[in-house]
């Protein structure tokens, strides 16, 4: 001990007696440790139920929101459908309504049975009066569709997606064809809901089978 002392320069040294001064370990009560793991699992449950609460509120209040009276995301009275056709034939078959953010096309009658199989009663009622409703919006990535009047095609000049004249998908990215509006025809007066925007029909459906007129505007497109 005087060796270890002379080396270290002190005069106090550890002993076994010293260590037994140390707290002994202590294993965590088994009954403690379930409490704080059933303390974890209940405020997870918890968690969960608030979030499901705040997600069911949120449904409610949007439900319960008042929806627009007039613009995008209302109820638009177009006007006479007769006076809506003859416009469209006047714009080389295409009608662009800014305030319903909207393309309006003329839907042929003798693809109307075909339409029956594809396309939901509340698009259908325009569809039957020989109109339907699109929305401007490319179902790719949200771009702005244009019309081309060449090949009678609306044709995305972002990434080439092309749909024929009442928004079926013919080429390019897009998932399925463009998104429409549903309509109502009251009296001859055309009416189309922009608050009920229905999902574009599915890849491969082609009611009409209209080839390109002419040139497209936009290449890399078509099949």
């Amino acid at each position: 001990m005087a060796a270890v002392a002379a080396r270290t320069g002190s005069a106090e040294v550890a002993t076994r007696d010293s260590v037994a001064d140390l707290a002994p370990f202590v294993p965590p009560d088994p009954e403690q440790v379930g409490v704080s793991r059933r303390q974890f699992f209940n405020r997870g449950i918890v968690a969960f139920f608030i979030l499901g609460l705040s997600g069911f509120g949120a449904a409610v209040l949007a439900m319960l929101w008042p929806r627009p009276t007039e613009g995008f995301g209302a109820a638009i009275q177009i006007g006479s459908l007769a006076e809506v056709k003859d416009q469209i034939a006047n714009n080389n078959g295409f009608l662009y309504f800014a305030e319903g953010r909207m393309w309006l096309t003329e839907y042929p009658s003798s693809a109307i049975k075909n339409a029956k199989t594809s396309y939901p009663p509340t698009q259908l009622t325009g569809m039957e009066a020989g109109v339907i409703a699109l929305w401007q919006t490319c179902p790719h990535l949200g771009c702005r569709v244009p019309e081309c009047v060449s090949s009678q095609w609306f044709e995305c000049p972002c990434h080439g997606s092309q749909y024929n004249q009442v928004g079926e998908k013919q080429g390019g990215p897009a998932p399925r064809g463009m998104d429409g509006f549903a309509m109502d025809v009251t009296g001859g007066q055309l009416t189309v809901d922009t608050g009920t925007i229905i999902e574009g029909r599915p890849i491969g459906v082609d009611t009409i089978g209209q080839e390109p007129q002419g040139p497209h505007c936009v290449t890399g497109g078509a099949h």
